[in-house]
Parts: C-alpha cells; sequence; structure tokens
C-alpha cells in the first residue's frame, strides 16, 4: 500500500534477532508456499492475481524509537486503475490494533482509493494512540534519557489530482488531531513554558512528479515530493508553525544486474510547534525523532542485486543532520549509518515484497521487517 511518529533508545541484540528472524520467516514461508511455486511455473498468468483482496495483516513494527512490535487488522485490496504515466498503485482500506514491546497502543482506520479512472486519488485516515517514547532534549547534541508519553486523537484527509496524463500531481491536505503529553519525572527545564495539551489543525499542499516504474520495487525513475505545511490558529491549532519539505528518490541501472537508488529528504520549519513535531534525520539504523530540530535532511544510497527469480539482497548506507535554533538550545548533530537486506517479491499480492534489514547506526544496531520498499510512498 502506498504511503502510516524521541530518542537516544540503546538497541541491544536481542531486539535486533527478534524483527530479523520474522521477517527472514516471514519471506521464507511466502516464498515456500504452494501458491508461490505455483506462481513460478505459470508466470503468464500473473497479470490476472491483482484482484479483489481481503486479508487479515499482520504489519510488522520494527521502528527503534517505539520498540518491536504489531499492527494487525483487516485489509481490503485492490489493484488501481492503470496509470498514464508512473506506477500504478493499489487501493485499499481497512482497520487494525497496534501494540508494541515498549508499550505503544493504539487503534487505526484508513481508506486509500482512486476515482475517475485514477486521475483524482484519496486517502483518508483515523486512528487513536498512545505512544511510548523517549526525549532528548531540544538540541540534536543533547542526550537526556526521559521517558514520556504521548497520547493522540485526530484525523487526516488528503486529495490527489493528476494533471492531465503526465507524472504531474497537485495534493491538498487537511488534518486536525489533539495531543497530550506526559513526563514520567515532570516537564524538562528547557519545556517549562511548552504546554502538555496542543491542538495540531491545519493545511497541506503538495506538488508531486512520479516517473517510477513501480511503486513496490522500482528498478528506475524517480519521484519527488515538494510540500508546504501550515498550523494556524485560524484553522484550529493552538501554535503557529509552517513547514517546507522535499522528499526525492530516484533510481537507476547499476552494476551488472543491480539497482542503484539513492533518497533525499530536507526540511524547515518556523514558529512554536510543539517539540515532538519538528523535522528529524530519517535514516534506517537511526531511531525517528532521535535527532531533531528546526531543520534536518537526510540522504541514503541502496544497491540492490538480483539473487535469483524472487530474491534481492541489497545493502545502504546514508547520512543526516538536524540544527535546532531555538534560543539557549542551538547546535547541530551529523550521524550516519548503514546496512545490509533481504527481500522476496510475491507477485500475487500485488507485487509486494517482504523481507529484513539490519542497520548500524550511532546509537546500536536495530533490526527492520519491510513490507514493500523502505522508501515507499
Amino acid at each position: 500500500m502506498p504511503g502510516m511518529p524521541p530518542m537516544p533508545l540503546p538497541t541491544f541484540r536481542r531486539r535486533t534477532m527478534l524483527p530479523t528472524a520474522c521477517g527472514l520467516l516471514l519471506a521464507g514461508s511466502i516464498a515456500a508456499s504452494p501458491d508461490a511455486r505455483a506462481q513460478d511455473a505459470a508466470e503468464d498468468t500473473e497479470g490476472q492475481a491483482d484482484e479483489d483482496r481481503f486479508l487479515v495483516v499482520p504489519y510488522p513494527i520494527t521502528e527503534p524509537a517505539i520498540g518491536s512490535g504489531v499492527f494487525a487488522g483487516p485489509v481490503w485490496m485492490r489493484a488501481g486503475p492503470a496509470a498514464g504515466s508512473g506506477p500504478s498503485k493499489p487501493q485499499a482500506y481497512g482497520i487494525g490494533a497496534l501494540w508494541t514491546s515498549g508499550g505503544s497502543r493504539g487503534v487505526a482506520a484508513f481508506d486509500h482509493r482512486a476515482w475517475a479512472g485514477g486521475r483524482w486519488r484519496t486517502t483518508a485516515v483515523a486512528g487513536k494512540a498512545d505512544i511510548r517514547l523517549q526525549y532528548a532534549g531540544l538540541s540534536p547534541r543533547d542526550d537526556q534519557d526521559l521517558g514520556f508519553d504521548l497520547a493522540m486523537l485526530g484525523f487526516s484527509v488528503q486529495a490527489q489530482r493528476s494533471l492531465g496524463q503526465g507524472p504531474d500531481s497537485l495534493g491538498v491536505r487537511v488534518f486536525a488531531a489533539r495531543s497530550e503529553v506526559g513526563f514520567d519525572l515532570g516537564l524538562p527545564p528547557e519545556l517549562a513554558g511548552e504546554a502538555r495539551k496542543a491542538d495540531i489543525a491545519g493545511l497541506g499542499l503538495s506538488w508531486t512528479r512520479d516517473t517510477r516504474d513501480d511503486v513496490f520495487t522500482p528498478s528506475r525513475g524517480q519521484s519527488l515530493t515538494l510540500g508546504l505545511t501550515v498550523h494556524a490558529p485560524a484553522l484550529g491549532a493552538s501554535f503557529a508553525q509552517q513547514s517546507l519539505k522535499l522528499d526525492w528518490a530516484g533510481y537507476r541501472a547499476g552494476p551488472g544486474k543491480a539497482t542503484l537508488g539513492m533518497r533525499t529528504i530536507a526540511e524547515a520549519s518556523a514558529g512554536d510547534a510543539p517539540f515532538y513535531l519538528r523535522p528529524y534525520v530519517a535514516l534506517r539504523g537511526v531511531a525517528k525523532m532521535r535527532y531533531a530540530g528546526e531543520r534536518a535532511a537526510s540522504a541514503e544510497l541502496e544497491l540492490r542485486h538480483p539473487a535469483g527469480k524472487r530474491w534481492d539482497v541489497l545493502g545502504f548506507a546514508g547520512a543526516g543532520r538536524a540544527c535546532s535554533t531555538r534560543d539557549g538550545n542551538r547546535g547541530c548533530k551529523s550521524v550516519t549509518a548503514g546496512g545490509v537486506g533481504v527481500r522476496f517479491k510475491a507477485m500475487k499480492l500485488f507485487g509486494l515484497t517482504f523481507g529484513v534489514d539490519v542497520a548500524r547506526g550511532p546509537d546500536g544496531t536495530a533490526g527492520y521487517i519491510q513490507i514493500g520498499n523502505a522508501w515507499a510512498r
């Protein structure tokens, strides 16, 4: 499904091996199933596989910021209309519940579908969650380790309109949520003036150009999104913030039969948003929101090579930098991370890929179970 929130969390080997073993078991069990073997014997029928499917999906959660767990529930999927340019994207809707070893819990419902022959796409999400996190500090150079709970209840609705038959589209998103923060040992001194509760509401505008040849396992093309997000009291927010974000991923032929991919994310914000809404370094091997500030950028390279008819092996490496400009909490921090992974492509499930990545970052080693591309949107 195309595109579902700090934290110096130590990632011990036991935490790494569990998602790694689960990911390999998931991919291996699919590969060894009679259905998968039948596909290899009759590949000419694969084009008929993308019919309506109703599945009970256990989506693994392996994010170091919140621990290992699962988001599980019934999901309906069907093939999307053929795109005039760019990849065809499946439609889906469903509900699910979240549980993680770090103490996070939640429920959510989502709906992603195409209208008017694919010229319009809408995505709606609503949910309630209590997320258990660690606070590192306002500056990315800080190294505090304070536990806190983030409770959120809200929704988001996005509409995207294709521009003619080309790869470009424009999007608009409206969202609203209510959040509350509770620290185990009380608010840190630098957050003394920050409200525990916040109303998060605003408007997002975006332009996207997508020329990838596949949404789950691209080998050619690129995806570029430029977005502006505005939180304002006039829109129902309890604070004012504006942010600009660039998200680009490109793919080309690599050495031999390999595919070389690169992703770059850059974001800058201004205003007085809560600390948990600031831009952050986004890399495999780095816990989300661990290195955050008013400006953040990340770049990651990936080399993927086929290892059989449906298997791929890959290696990746990246670097990121976050800078805080808040008075009294200024500073910048650069980090690097990298790792290896494996993928299995299940053609009967809309071409989805299943696999696992193991990454080493500045705070330890982490394992990730991947369903679809690690950069999928």
